[in-house]
């Protein structure tokens, strides 16, 4: 089953870590903007940038994914 990056599985790792925007874009070398783009699911995540979410926030990476079940059919 296709599987995509979850910006609101992001934000919600992210404030459960205790991050601010800033301190996650710091983290992960991007800017402010970049992680509110992500977030909100305005812009696509590469496989790098994702594990790097995923290792900021502590948490797997599979957390950050989401199922597509109509994208299978």
């Amino acid at each position: 089953m296709p599987r995509s990056f979850s910006g609101p599985a992001l934000r919600t790792a992210r404030r459960s870590a205790g991050l601010t925007v800033p301190q996650l874009a710091a983290a992960v070398g991007r800017s402010q903007w970049t992680v509110y783009n992500v977030e909100t699911g305005r812009v696509s995540v590469s496989v790098d940038l994702a594990d790097a979410f995923a290792e900021a926030v502590a948490v797997p990476l599979e957390r950050l994914l989401w199922s597509d079940e109509l994208a299978a059919v």
